[in-house]
């Protein structure tokens, strides 16, 4: 299956349970944790979901744009977006939004 598949049916996967983990992940798809985890980090590098200890969700429209736009334009400015949260950044912290 290409990466692309992969993450489209994860993404209808965590799009109906509403939150789910990765755990429920790979035992509801029956593919290996590394592939999945693999297809997490390119979702939410995408802006399409968020990781968080509660589980796994999918942005928003609105939170999809505002991530986007923060990663595009925020990378050299003293902030930084981390779950939904506005920080500033610490001396050598090179995290993108």
């Amino acid at each position: 299956m290409r990466e692309e598949e992969t993450d489209w049916a994860l993404y209808h996967k965590i799009q109906a349970a509403q939150s789910i983990t990765c755990e429920q992940l790979v035992t509801d798809s029956g593919l290996p944790e590394e592939i999945i985890a693999a297809s997490l980090q390119r979702m939410e590098r995408g802006h399409l979901i968020r990781q968080t200890p509660e589980g796994i969700r999918l942005l928003s429209l609105q939170e999809m744009l505002f991530s986007c736009r923060l990663a595009n334009t925020m990378k050299d400015t003293p902030f930084v977006l981390e779950n939904g949260v506005i920080r500033v950044k610490k001396n050598g912290d090179d995290s993108d939004a």
